[in-house]
């Protein structure tokens, strides 16, 4: 039988076994001989392992659960959290009862999760934290299920994991034994996008072409603030508007990420410098420019001197008033602020840009790839019933052929109201729908072979920008999906990974006070509070408070990896 190869992110020094194949994540897995009678039952009685075998008895499936925060059941119906088409169509096809072990809100689902862990009384089936993965292994809390994974993972399911990379499942193995499986996370969902109002740019005189530079960022914001672009003989427009969060890992909504990629500089994530050493990005040189070039438009009046202060929300509202034209931050912008913005002013007209660095490619960090973790609870029974379970939804997550279309038609019906609360799609997801949506505009692809969902879309696209803005938010959605979309499968497009995503020990105790002292260094410099080399003393402080400690776990965590 193939094994899984040993690893895992661990705050505890383990002995290094020998690597062995990752044929289990991408073949069928073999059907063992005589039953260990040890181990949790698995399957019927003398059954041959099938990844969507129905049980000959029911098989109750006690799981954590979190309630969405929004969801309306299409009109007349009566179903529940617990009694609904996901619950139903599973006992029909699996005879699986699925009830639930608790119900927490979404906000507070991790919290209640922690403690469970914490007391030692988790359910038998649970999704968790990377960090409450660590801890159940190291307590012994939770299943091996490398053999139920190998003969009852479906095809889809394997390909779908074993798409990662091999260090994505060395997460969730220890000393040759999987003990997860992983919900994932897509690339380029949230790649960094600058929206601008086009119709703004004919009116300030400036042509740009789709992928631009920051001098060509630096000309347009200082004529939105300049030249009156809104007409009203006033100079009451906005340039560049940051909010408080206004560097992060991967991107947020209007924040400066995409300028600091642009001088390949790769805050608050950890990456090889070029003796192939583990370093922190906001600590490099790259970041130090960056934060130069944004303080010189910080005193040049081109970014909003309240920038450090203010919220997404307050952001979103000068948009929409028309005095803001740049939004920096997600593809998915414009159904987040630009909505409202044609709502109020149906002349208004935007388009996606590309911020590309000097060497000309467009970087974009991506989040973690691995979203929680599927475990099952030490000595429960049937811990394959779980694996069934994904299998079915990960053939809906990737539209596989013939995967059943429940709520379809109900758009209020939140799908987190299944059981199964993560996603388990292809690394490829959003790139290959915008593909599609692409392929489908320029005549490549026919309507009718696109997917249902993506056929919705294109009608949409068909009737044009300026017919949609009499519904904005459908406006909105097209404009990213086409427009963004696009963006984003320009070849210089560049992905960019964490070396480490995981929690060291000194991390537990001293990253909070190290996040705050990188926060209110770089705003103290980009307001002029203290001057550039004052990075130099922040990178200096940072090593001394904790972060040289954790800079040399993070290096170990890497090269156990190996």
């Amino acid at each position: 039988m193939s094994k899984f190869p040993f690893q895992r992110m661990t705050r505890m020094t383990k002995t290094l076994v020998p690597i062995v194949t990752l044929l289990a994540l991408t073949v069928s897995g073999c059907s063992g001989g005589e039953a260990d009678v040890s181990q949790p039952q698995t399957g019927d009685a003398g059954e041959k392992p099938d990844p969507y075998g129905k049980y000959s008895e029911p098989v109750t499936v006690n799981l954590g659960y979190y309630t969405p925060a929004e969801n309306k059941w299409p009109e007349g119906s009566k179903d529940t959290l617990t009694d609904n088409r996901y619950t139903q169509m599973i006992e029909e096809k699996f005879n699986i009862k699925i009830n639930h072990a608790f119900e927490a809100p979404q906000s507070g689902y991790d919290q209640k999760v922690s403690l469970l862990v914490s007391s030692n009384d988790i359910p038998d089936f649970l999704f968790v934290s990377e960090s409450d993965f660590n801890l159940l292994v190291e307590s012994d809390m939770v299943e091996d299920l490398t053999k139920a994974y190998e003969d009852y993972a479906s095809p889809l399911l394997k390909n779908v994991i074993s798409g990662f990379g091999p260090d994505f499942v060395k997460k969730v193995t220890y000393k040759d034994k999987l003990y997860g499986i992983p919900s994932t996370v897509p690339a380029h969902d949230n790649d960094n996008i600058v929206w601008i109002r086009t119709d703004w740019l004919k009116k300030v005189g400036i042509e740009l072409p789709k992928v631009i530079t920051t001098d060509d960022l630096e000309k347009v914001a200082r004529a939105f603030i300049e030249q009156d672009p809104d007409g009203n003989g006033k100079k009451d427009t906005y340039g560049l508007q940051g909010t408080s969060t206004f560097v992060t890992g991967t991107t947020n909504y209007n924040s400066f990420d995409g300028i600091f990629t642009a001088f390949k500089s790769f805050p608050k994530i950890w990456v090889k410098d070029a003796n192939g050493k583990i370093v922190y990005g906001s600590t490099l040189p790259e970041t130090k420019q960056a934060l130069g070039k944004l303080r010189d438009w910080y005193a040049a009046g081109l970014i909003d001197k309240e920038f450090g202060t203010i919220k997404p929300d307050q952001v979103a509202k000068d948009i929409s008033a028309g005095k803001a034209g740049i939004s920096t931050g997600y593809t998915w912008a414009p159904a987040k602020s630009l909505a409202d913005s044609v709502k109020n002013d149906p002349k208004a007209e935007w388009d996606s840009f590309i911020l590309a660095a000097p060497d000309g490619k467009w970087y974009n960090r991506q989040p973690n790839p691995m979203g929680r973790i599927m475990v099952v609870k030490k000595g429960t029974p049937h811990p394959e019933a779980i694996i069934k379970l994904i299998n079915w939804f990960t053939d809906m997550d990737n539209m596989a052929p013939g995967y059943p279309k429940l709520y379809s038609e109900s758009p209020g019906t939140n799908w987190q109201v299944r059981p199964i609360q993560r996603t388990f799609r292809v690394k490829s997801t959003v790139y290959d729908r915008f593909q599609r949506l692409q392929d489908a505009a320029s005549g490549k692809l026919k309507r009718e072979e696109l997917p249902e969902s993506d056929m919705k879309l294109f009608d949409q696209y068909q009737k044009g920008m300026d017919a949609l803005k009499a519904s904005p938010s459908d406006w909105a959605y097209i404009l990213y999906q086409f427009n963004g979309g696009k963006s984003v499968l320009n070849p210089i497009n560049t992905e960019v990974y964490s070396e480490f995503y995981g929690i060291t020990k000194s991390m537990e105790m001293k990253w909070t006070n190290l996040s705050k002292l990188e926060d209110e260094s770089f705003l103290r410099i980009i307001v002029g509070d203290k001057p550039l080399d004052y990075f130099d003393t922040f990178v200096s402080e940072w090593k001394k408070q904790g972060g040289g400690d954790v800079t040399k776990e993070v290096q170990a965590e890497v090269d156990r990896m190996k």
